[in-house]
């Protein structure tokens, strides 16, 4: 499945840390509060280290991107980006920290390109990238590219921003944007609405009108603010095998699924967590929180987590483990299961990474 030799990428999640609180985040619960069991923690700079780069001969891609945080959060990223000078390296981040200063001197790498997750123009953008500036992302953006760097631009489609598209790309291409692509969101997994909670509610009684403080943390949290909608363009997953609304489309999807075709592993690329373990891919490492069926079933297949590890053993021991020569590998055929999580993504028939419904189109 996997070797030191035949790596082609990885993906780190250097820190789930994040000063953002968009919605759909996984980070949080439903009512937007941090998750009570997530482990927020920086990935050990010396676990990097540590990785034995020189025998990786086919090591071509390094993204630090994450399930629950921005890689910029990191203390020691400046570090971290030392560390991989002879490849690629790729930052999806919101954007909205650091100085100009700090970016105008990472442009000047040649070897790193950013995305910047930009949901919106001006007040829109933070409807879903919550705490965050918008101005500030623009800011940064500019003194990015200014000194030479290589700026991508990811906006996801929502009801309240599908509007902009048209503008969107304009800006992109004013400000010297290499690409901009617009997805969707594939959290609608119930409903074509989710619900926004927090402090930022106020209203005008003169008016009636309702409006929303980005800034004022002194408000009550818990609040139900607005919702967030799928955009009218959006054809989602679980519309198109037609499960029932309010329901999770496990069912269905089961009924339809195809063969399992893990595309990490055709890729041969590897995710590494913010607490050293390491999955074929990000989605698997996303199920650690809450009491999600998701989560027991991968522990039935890893069973012990410092088997997989890198505060407990190196990068080669874990991919010679029976996590990863045998269990992952079987599971993929059914034995003893087949991962939810391997089914919405990779089986053939219907799976995300197969099925392409969240791309909408890519300017470049």
């Amino acid at each position: 499945m996997y070797s030191l030799e035949t790596l082609s990428g990885f993906d780190f999640e250097l820190s789930s840390h994040c000063n953002a609180k968009c919605p759909q985040c996984p980070r949080y619960d439903i009512f937007g509060n941090l998750q009570k069991d997530l482990n927020v923690v920086h990935l050990d700079a010396n676990i990097i280290k540590k990785l034995p780069i020189q025998k990786m001969k086919n090591l071509k891609t390094v993204n630090l991107c994450g399930n629950f945080g921005d890689p910029l959060m990191h203390p020691e990223l400046n570090e971290v980006l030392t560390f991989f000078q002879n490849q690629q390296i790729s930052i999806s981040t919101n954007a909205s920290l650091r100085s100009k200063e700090w970016w105008s001197n990472l442009g000047r790498n040649r070897n790193i390109d950013v995305m910047f997750c930009i949901d919106g123009i001006g007040t829109e953008h933070e409807l879903y990238r919550r705490n965050t500036s918008y101005n500030k992302v623009l800011e940064n953006a500019k003194a990015f590219i200014e000194s030479g760097g290589n700026a991508r631009w990811q906006f996801i489609v929502f009801r309240h921003n599908e509007h902009q598209i048209n503008e969107a790309k304009k800006l992109s291409e004013d400000m010297g944007f290499k690409e901009i692509k617009f997805i969707y969101s594939d959290r609608f997994d119930t409903d074509n609405k989710w619900k926004v909670y927090g402090k930022n509610i106020k209203i005008n009684f003169d008016s009636g009108e309702t409006t929303f403080d980005l800034q004022d943390t002194n408000m009550v949290d818990n609040n139900y603010l607005y919702d967030l909608e799928k955009s009218s363009h959006q054809t989602t997953l679980r519309e198109s095998l037609n499960a029932p609304e309010g329901q999770k489309y496990w069912k269905t999807l089961n009924q339809k699924k195809g063969k399992i075709s893990c595309v990490c592993s055709i890729e041969r690329k590897l995710y590494i967590h913010s607490d050293g373990t390491v999955y074929p891919c990000c989605m698997l490492a996303s199920v650690q929180l809450g009491k999600k069926i998701e989560k027991l079933m991968l522990k039935r297949l890893v069973r012990d987590y410092k088997k997989i590890d890198l505060h407990h053993n190196n990068l080669y021991d874990i991919l010679e483990s029976d996590v990863f020569k045998k269990t992952l590998p079987d599971s993929f055929n059914g034995d003893p299961f087949q991962h939810p999580v391997c089914i919405e993504w990779c089986n053939k028939n219907t799976g995300k990474a197969y099925f392409n419904n969240k791309a909408v189109l890519d300017i470049h």
